[in-house]
């Protein structure tokens, strides 16, 4: 079995066994693509499934792992994975939620 069809057998059974979770950074799965084998150990903090999902978008082949998207940097790319139930949009919505919150957050402690 090559390496993409086991990255989407791990995603696929890390969703279903965690249904309330919409959205993962690609960096923190790597234990379980470890465990798997499909790396032999995480370098530097999500190395290689990061060098894995840039190569995929370099050659467009990047919805061979439908659960990937980045959100594009200036310089790099943030990976994520996301449940195959909640599109880029609605999981874009999340994120901006939770960085509205969290800016109120630091205003309200600025203004204490």
């Amino acid at each position: 079995m090559d390496k993409i069809t086991q990255i989407n057998l791990v995603l696929k059974d890390y969703f279903d066994l965690n249904k309330n979770v919409k959205i993962v950074p690609a960096k923190n799965m790597m234990p379980y693509f470890v465990l798997a084998g499909i790396f032999s150990k995480d370098e530097k903090n999500g190395l290689p499934i990061h060098y894995l999902l840039k190569k995929l978008d370099t050659l467009n082949q990047l919805s061979n792992i439908p659960y990937a998207f980045a959100e594009k940097k200036a310089v790099y790319n943030k990976w994520f994975f996301r449940s195959e139930n909640h599109s880029v949009a609605e999981i874009i919505k999340i994120q901006n939620k939770i960085l509205k919150k969290k800016t109120k957050d630091k205003k309200k402690k600025v203004k204490k």
